[in-house]
């Protein structure tokens, strides 16, 4: 199923186009009735030949229902612009083209409305101009149509138009994730609580689970309608009501997201790609504005990533909502003045869930990787900015589906700007960056165990245990009880070194700790003992592994010839004081070689 939707100058005629298309009155309000002026959405449908249900949204044209327009504009598949012929181009017409744009919607027909109004040279100089003003614009080839909504002229032409332009749209995206933004709340007697919305990304079923954000409800869908017709299963792009149980229905409101596997992050801030309208006029830093997301209007200010004001037309920027509020990559919006009341343009979301402290630096460093804006350039640039990510959590975060998602991954891979590292994807010069501050983290600081080689490096524990591993494993790291040393090829700091040479030098007097001149000295003595080089016989005497080593072998030795060993035997056989030989007997029976029996030591 398609949806239609007009746009267009306030009383160019769209809801009288509807009618002469549908027959319906897309008015239902009394206000509307009174003022003939439409004020909120409208929905009518009608059965195309090839195309079964087609469905229209109307639209509000006057400039204080901008927040309205938007929520009937987001879901549709092909615009209708309606351009009087007595009037032309006005203001809400140009507002209205551009915010089509700004929704990415693919298709538009120009409609030249109230033919019956103007002779036929007058429809030509409007066409002219209609012409010339979308000549720059993606939609340079659009049909342009001649109708008279009061009379019939051209309806029957116009409907093949659409007819022709619904073929030539791209196939509806099924990525199995249902979604619908909700524009209309009721109660219905006997059935209870009722949303409707225009159906995107997938189908919903009687008896699926949906979840309901803001809110973090939960629900069940109990029937489906579309256009009045009892449906088993709801179809993307389709105007859709559900009747929902577990719901009360003053817990709903137009703007909320329904879906049934979540892909919207909740965010504080997001970082997007902003395009003003109009000619350059300076812009300050902290500008209130309101972003109109689907169906949704939130309050939130404009941050500008460089300098206090900017005069450019497309930028990236923070958006900073009043309230948390929940976006994708990729998803189109609008930026109004505060309350609505005009456009000042729109935008792409490039990063939900942005943390300035954690994020800043990466969003600017990375923004060049971004040029096409297409599936593998959101990746790269996500996965850059947070450095890695489960693939897992990947499918999480876009509405493509899942196997869209591993396709550009394997492309990314293959093109060697992204390394699988376990479950995760990372950016590769994230991943040797973060390689480069484990090893010399683990050079400088030996010994560590993996939290505080994460810590140190500051990189993900779980990045850090995988990349770790992968060190080990080719021999530039040794982990013994799950402590990390430098592998055999990495060589010491002249300050180890020297202090190695001094505890060789001095044998079995070896080094005191308490006695070393400064921190940094006591610091590479406690890592040589780390790494094994330095062996410590009570926390204060150091000895070279070496020394003690020998020392050790001559003490063994005795065992040889007798059972059980005194103090001043041990003494005579390594030639060492009782200072010495206490804390080296010590260190031995520590190491599990002897034992202490009474006044003797005899081996274990």
């Amino acid at each position: 199923m398609f949806v239609v939707g007009t746009s267009g100058h306030i009383d160019h005629g769209k809801t009288s186009l509807i009618l002469a298309l549908t027959g319906e009155d897309c008015d239902r309000l009394p206000e509307e009735k009174a003022r003939e002026m439409t004020i909120d959405i409208g929905f009518a449908a009608t059965e195309l030949p090839g195309f079964g249900t087609v469905s229209f949204i109307d639209v509000p044209g006057h400039e204080r229902f901008i927040r309205n327009m938007v929520a009937g504009a987001w879901g549709i598949d092909l615009g209708l612009l309606v351009v009087a012929v007595d009037d032309g181009w006005m203001p809400q017409t140009e507002d209205h083209f551009r915010v089509i744009q700004l929704l990415g919607i693919e298709r538009i027909i120009v409609v030249l409305n109230k033919i019956d109004l103007a002779e036929s040279g007058m429809a030509d100089l409007v066409e002219e101009d209609v012409r010339t003003r979308i000549a720059d614009t993606p939609y340079r080839d659009a049909d342009i149509a001649r109708v008279s909504s009061k009379n019939g002229a051209g309806i029957g032409d116009l409907k093949k138009i659409i007819a022709e332009n619904l073929k030539k749209l791209s196939r509806t995206r099924n990525a199995d994730k249902p979604f619908m933004y909700v524009d209309r709340v009721f109660a219905s007697k006997g059935h209870g609580t009722v949303v409707t919305g225009t159906l995107r990304n997938g189908m919903l079923h009687v008896d699926d689970v949906v979840h309901i954000q803001p809110g973090a409800m939960e629900a069940r869908v109990k029937r489906i309608e579309s256009h009045h017709s009892n449906l088993a299963e709801g179809s993307p792009s389709q105007r859709t009501a559900l009747n929902l149980t577990g719901v009360p229905v003053e817990s709903l409101k137009r703007g909320q997201i329904l879906f049934r596997s979540g892909f919207f992050t909740e965010s504080d801030e997001i970082i997007a790609r902003v395009q003003l309208l109009g000619r350059k006029r300076e812009l300050k830093n902290n500008t209130g504005i309101e972003v109109l997301i689907g169906t949704a209007a939130v309050r939130a200010k404009i941050i500008l990533l460089e300098g206090e004001t900017t005069t450019s037309t497309q930028f990236p920027a923070r958006i900073k909502f009043d309230e948390p509020w929940f976006s994708y990559p990729g998803q189109p919006l609008i930026l109004t003045s505060p309350g609505g009341f005009r456009i000042i343009g729109g935008g792409r979301v490039l990063f939900p869930g942005y943390r300035p402290r954690q994020h800043r630096d990466r969003v600017r460093e990375s923004l060049g990787l971004l040029g096409s804006y297409t599936l593998d350039e959101y990746i790269l640039f996500i996965v850059t900015v947070r450095g890695w990510m489960k693939q897992e959590e990947l499918h999480a975060l876009f509405p493509e589906s899942v196997e869209s998602i591993n396709g550009a991954c394997g492309g990314l891979l293959e093109r060697g700007v992204m390394k699988k590292l376990g479950d995760f994807i990372v950016n590769a010069v994230v991943l040797d960056t973060a390689r480069k501050r484990i090893l010399d983290t683990v050079n400088r600081h030996v010994g560590l165990n993996l939290k505080e080689v994460s810590d140190t490096a500051s990189t993900d524990q779980e990045i850090c245990r995988l990349i770790a591993a992968a060190l080990v494993s080719g021999g530039q790291v040794v982990e013994k009880e799950g402590r990390f040393f430098p592998g055999t090829g990495v060589v010491l700091s002249k300050g180890k070194m020297k202090m190695l040479e001094s505890a060789l030098e001095k044998s079995g007097e070896g080094l005191e700790l308490d006695r070393l001149n400064d921190e940094s000295m006591k610091r590479d003595a406690r890592e040589l003992i780390k790494l094994g080089s330095l062996v410590s016989l009570d926390g204060n005497i150091l000895y070279h592994r070496d020394v003690y080593e020998k020392m050790k072998n001559i003490i063994m030795a005795q065992f040889d010839t007798k059972n059980k060993l005194t103090v001043p035997e041990a003494k005579e056989a390594v030639g060492l004081s009782r200072k010495y030989i206490l804390p080296l007997l010590n260190r031995i029976e520590r190491d599990g070689l002897i034992k202490r029996l009474g006044d003797f030591r005899i081996k274990s």
